[in-house]
C-alpha cells in the first residue's frame, strides 16, 4: 500500500515518508536532491564515516552486514518511505550495515547537518523519526527473540508469511504470487539458515502444498498454514 503519489512520493505505509504530512514531505524535498541508482548500486558502505542520511522515493534496498567471517548477512529489505542512515545520523558513528539498491531506486539524499537542522525546526517530524527508529528496534528484537525458539522451516515459514504480506499479488485462483527481491543466498541468511537448509526447508514446504517456486516466483497456496507452523 502506498501513499503520497500526488507529491512525487510513493511511500509504503509504516514507512517514515508515509507517517509525513504532504507539506512535511514537500519540505524535505527542497532541502534534499533526488538521486537515481540502477539495480545493484551499493548506496551505504558498512564502517564508511559518512555524514548522509536519505529517504526512499522509488523501489526497494536490502541491508546487509559482512561478519568476521565475510559472509554478507541479511538484515532487513527496506521500501519507498524508508529512511537509511538514520543510526549514524543519530550517533554520529559509522555505518553498521551497507545498503543496495534491489530495484531501480530514486532516494532523496542530504547532508547529515542539512537534516538535524531541519528537524530542530519541525519538531513533529523528529518525533516520526524517532518513532520509526524505536518501532524498528522493537520489531528486531521481538523477531529475534522469536525466531532464535524456531527451527530452519519455521523460521523460512515466517519470512514466506512477511514477503506474500508485503509484495504478494493475488492471482485468480486465490494465490499470492511474490517476485522475489533477494536471491536464495539473502534468503538463506535472513532466515538464519545455510543454503542446503533452506532448500531442504523449501523442499519440505513444497511437499506439503503450501508453496510452489518457479524462477525467482514465490507461489504461496496455503498461507493460514504457514502462519501455523511459523507460531
Amino acid at each position: 500500500m502506498s501513499v503520497g503519489e500526488k507529491d512525487g512520493c510513493r511511500a509504503t505505509a509504516g514507512t517514515f515518508l508515509a507517517d509525513l504530512t504532504a507539506d512535511e514531505r514537500d519540505a524535505l524535498q527542497e532541502i534534499g536532491v533526488a538521486r537515481s541508482f540502477p539495480r545493484g548500486s551499493l548506496l551505504m558502505f558498512q564502517n564508511e564515516p559518512d555524514d548522509r542520511i536519505m529517504m526512499v522515493l522509488e523501489g526497494r534496498v536490502k541491508v546487509t552486514r559482512t561478519d568476521e567471517h565475510g559472509r554478507d548477512l541479511l538484515l532487513s529489505i527496506r521500501d519507498p518511505g524508508d529512511v537509511l542512515g538514520e543510526l549514524a545520523f543519530i550517533d554520529g558513528q559509522s555505518r553498521v550495515a551497507s545498503v543496495t539498491s534491489l530495484d531501480p531506486v530514486r532516494a532523496l539524499v542530504m547532508p547529515a547537518g542539512v537534516f538535524r537542522r531541519h528537524l530542530e525546526t519541525t519538531p513533529r517530524v523528529a518525533v516520526v523519526l524517532l518513532e520509526i527508529v524505536a518501532r524498528r528496534f522493537r520489531d528486531a528484537t521481538v523477531q529475534r527473540t522469536q525466531l532464535g525458539t524456531l527451527d530452519t522451516m519455521a523460521r523460512l515459514a515466517t519470512r514466506i508469511v512477511e514477503l506474500a504480506e508485503r509484495y504478494g499479488v493475488v492471482s485468480q485462483e486465490g494465490a499470492s504470487v511474490v517476485e522475489m527481491p533477494i536471491s536464495r543466498e539473502d534468503m538463506a541468511t535472513w532466515t538464519g539458515a545455510s543454503r542446503a537448509g533452506l532448500a531442504d526447508a523449501l523442499r519440505r514446504l513444497r511437499e506439503l502444498g503450501w508453496v510452489q517456486t518457479e524462477g525467482r516466483k514465490l507461489i504461496v497456496l496455503d498461507i493460514e498454514a504457514l502462519r501455523a507452523r511459523a507460531a
